[in-house]
């Protein structure tokens, strides 16, 4: 029997739930996979585009290979000019039928000019490289230790002596880690809803790494998380806003990250960049995070990272698809938890 590949139909969705928790062999109630969040991964506006974002491979009706799409739009340096982009999630085919997952991941580079992915499992980086992804960089992920006692909140692997040992390490991280107060001063507002604000502060800002387009409609998406765990920030200096940002608190087992999910400012200033870290670590901190997380691919916020008392945990490789070589060889990217899952999971 030949495999059907088709777009994901809302009324598929409950078995979807069934064919990734049982795939990833997750818990039942594994967050990623409820049908809420996957009705909005899926079918929530973007305002970027109409296709689908989500292809199945069937047999006989029952699912045996999804990947879901991440669609974006990258701006190439300071010209404006935009190329689509997605970054693939929920990439799965059943053990036996391992060609399917392969079948329908190729029909979604159809999609879009450059397909790219942030970090991933060996086996998904070995077969991205295969079908043509190259690795322009590794991504520094920056942490911060808020609360080092966290570590006694252990999971069931660890033993006492282990989550000790750790504490110790992260009070250690803290005292030679210092934050440097900030020279400007950034308030923060809280918004429901993103506007106009937005493409005030992307048309000011003169960046040349290849970025992603933000817009309103793209931010208000995660704002709409049914998680309810991403609040939208605009960043003031005075009355003027400098710039935006998205926060998240993530639960994993029991322990509480919080991630600058994306920060956007109307200037490279390094003063500038590193008030407005300070002003949404110290938000962060305030949601009871017991972590700060935050990429740091370019200098200017690596800069920053480190003057907030952030230091590189650990590196995630991104993956670059770009067949029609419109993304320049030589080119740097600012890249953030906004991308695909990152953020909320």
């Amino acid at each position: 029997m030949d495999i059907e590949i088709h777009p994901l139909q809302r009324e598929k969705i409950p078995e979807l739930r069934s064919f990734l928790i049982a795939g990833f062999q997750q818990p039942s109630d594994a967050e990623f996979a409820e049908e809420s969040v996957l009705e909005w991964k899926y079918f929530d506006p973007l305002g970027i585009t109409s296709h689908p974002r989500a292809l199945l491979g069937t047999m006989n009706g029952r699912i045996v290979a999804c990947n879901g799409i991440c669609p974006t739009r990258w701006v190439v340096g300071c010209s404006q000019n935009s190329v689509s982009a997605s970054h693939g999630i929920d990439w799965l085919a059943a053990k036996d039928e391992v060609s399917a997952g392969f079948m329908v991941g190729l029909r979604t580079l159809e999609y879009c000019d450059v397909q790219f992915g942030v970090g991933g499992t060996p086996t998904a980086i070995a077969i991205n490289k295969k079908v043509g992804y190259k690795s322009p960089m590794e991504i520094p992920v920056f942490c911060r230790i808020v609360r080092p006692l966290y570590q006694l909140r252990r999971p069931r692997s660890d033993s006492l002596w282990r989550a000790a040992l750790k504490t110790v390490r992260d009070y250690g991280r803290r005292m030679t880690h210092f934050r440097q107060p900030p020279r400007i001063h950034l308030g923060l507002c809280r918004v429901d809803a993103f506007g106009d604000e937005i493409g005030l502060v992307t048309s000011k800002c003169k960046m040349a790494a290849v970025h992603t387009l933000r817009t309103p409609e793209l931010l208000n998406h995660y704002l709409r998380y049914p998680g309810k765990n991403i609040s939208g920030w605009v960043l003031k200096e005075g009355n003027q806003v400098r710039g935006f940002a998205l926060l998240s608190i993530v639960r994993q087992q029991a322990f509480r990250i919080g991630r600058i999910a994306d920060c956007f400012l109307d200037s490279l200033d390094s003063d500038l960049w590193h008030a407005a870290l300070h002003a949404l670590t110290n938000q962060l901190i305030e949601n009871n995070a017991d972590m700060v997380v935050c990429y740091g691919s370019t200098h200017w916020i690596a800069k920053a990272l480190k003057e907030n008392g952030f230091y590189v945990l650990k590196t995630s490789p991104l993956l670059v698809r770009d067949a029609k070589k419109l993304i320049p060889e030589n080119a740097s990217f600012y890249l953030t938890h906004l991308e695909a899952d990152h953020a909320y999971l």
